[in-house]
């Protein structure tokens, strides 16, 4: 397995798909303002993590958060 696919795969659920903010519909983007990251990094810095739609689990590249 290479890592893109690693980069893919939920570390938290397995999921099998972590989404870009582009791919968010409105109602999830609206959860995943709310998340605890979300006091750290700026709404354009937000735009750049990749985020689980089942547990909410939010990659930033640097750093990551367990909802």
């Amino acid at each position: 397995m290479n890592g893109l696919e690693n980069e893919q795969i939920c570390p938290k659920c397995g999921f099998h798909r972590l989404m870009a903010w582009h791919e968010l519909s409105d109602d999830e983007k609206f959860l995943a303002e709310r998340l605890p990251l979300s006091a750290e990094f700026t709404p354009n810095e937000r735009k750049k993590h990749r985020f689980c739609t089942r547990c909410w689990f939010e990659s930033s590249g640097l750093s990551e958060s367990l909802a």
